[in-house]
């Protein structure tokens, strides 16, 4: 549910900046929830999976959820860089080239 969420708001600030920036809008929301969604399943699949399945063994709720919920962390992070690495660089008409 979380991560849903957090796709969408990433979407949704993708989708502002391209088109603040004349660029186009809707293939930089995709290009953001990409960037999300796939450090995210890479981080949770290799990473957490393996260290909830320890977690779960000796019975340590609080730090489950919290490594459950990493890889949310994880694809904002990657997302962010991806913004400040090249949707933020990209100049406005007016700018040229």
């Amino acid at each position: 549910m979380l991560g849903g969420v957090v796709a969408v708001l990433i979407a949704f600030w993708f989708y502002r900046t391209a088109d603040s920036k004349r660029a186009p809008a809707m293939q930089w929301a995709v290009a953001g929830v990409i960037s999300y969604y796939v450090p995210n399943i890479i981080w949770s699949l290799t990473v957490a999976k393996p260290i909830l399945q320890t977690l779960h063994a000796q019975s340590a709720p609080i730090k489950a959820g919290l490594i459950g919920h990493s890889s949310v962390i994880i694809g904002a992070l990657c997302a962010g860089l991806v913004w400040y690495g090249f949707l933020r660089k990209l100049k406005t008409p007016e700018q040229g080239n």
